[in-house]
């Protein structure tokens, strides 16, 4: 009986700060938020060097603390409406070249995100990247929680690498067995990135069929 075909690699993509560059439009839009609330704004390092998951405990730190679950709702449609309108919101370099590559050279790619999912297929489609795409999967609020609980739920076969842009991207991909490239051209610095085990680069201009397909064959990272 000849045995079934080998799955195929599947990517992962994060969505913002990995495929998108929209850090300077977050920037902007939480340091609005922070001075109506008469709190200092985050220069952009700072703003690295802090940035977490979930968005809620990250804003916390910052000394934001909504009194109920309806004002941390208007906290986050207060930052959408202002990111939303930003002029600062373009693909990352080598974006677009890598979901084709991978299209062409025949891996399963999606999108594994924290933004609400109306948002995030509305942007896929705004930056042309949505039919490279096999599946997408995001969040049903705008509250920038967990994806944990979603990764769960793709049940995929055969080797998986999750690119994205931050810790919480490691750490999912870790919980799920997928290995794992972080960029560092997104919301967290290289040096934070580093602490996480797994290859980093500084530009997705670096990352190839080649490289993903070695990183398959390592097996699972630390």
């Amino acid at each position: 009986m000849t045995p079934p075909p080998p799955a195929p690699v599947t990517v992962i993509w994060d969505f913002n700060g990995t495929l998108i560059d929209d850090l300077q439009a977050c920037l902007d839009a939480l340091n609005a938020i922070l001075r109506a609330h008469r709190l200092p704004p985050l220069s952009r390092e700072d703003y690295r060097r802090r940035f977490d998951f979930p968005v809620a405990s990250f804003y916390r730190s910052l000394g934001m603390e909504p009194a109920t679950p309806f004002d941390w709702e208007a906290l986050a449609e207060s930052f959408h409406l202002r990111y939303l309108f930003s002029k600062h919101l373009r693909l990352q370099p080598g974006a677009r070249e890598c979901v084709g590559a991978f299209r062409e050279g025949h891996l399963r790619q999606g999108v594994l995100s924290a933004l609400e999912q109306g948002l995030l297929e509305m942007q896929l489609q705004q930056f042309g990247l949505a039919e490279g795409m096999d599946f997408v999967l995001g969040s049903s609020n705008y509250e920038g929680a967990s994806k944990a609980k979603a990764a769960e739920r793709l049940a995929l076969r055969g080797p998986v690498v999750l690119i994205g842009d931050t810790l919480h991207d490691a750490e999912v991909a870790r919980a799920q067995g997928w290995q794992c490239l972080l960029c560092a051209a997104g919301h967290q610095t290289p040096e934070r990135l580093a602490r996480a085990g797994y290859p980093v680069v500084e530009s997705l201009r670096e990352v190839t069929v080649a490289r993903v397909q070695a990183l398959c064959a390592e097996g699972v990272g630390a």
